[in-house]
């Protein structure tokens, strides 16, 4: 169970990077934009993980 956690938290992470790669493309700033999603999905997954650590 936890394998498949971490593999969805990887698989979360890289699909955001690839829309805020396309959203900053759209705001001239595209490398950002990806950074940024990939930053936000990344700190959601981990809390998500600690708040369900016990299942």
């Amino acid at each position: 169970m936890k394998t498949s956690r971490t593999i969805v938290s990887i698989i979360v992470m890289i699909l955001a990077g690839i829309v805020g790669f396309f959203v900053g493309a759209f705001l001239d700033n595209s490398f950002s934009g990806a950074i940024l999603f990939s930053m936000i999905a990344g700190i959601s997954c981990v809390i998500y993980t600690l708040d369900n650590r016990g299942e």
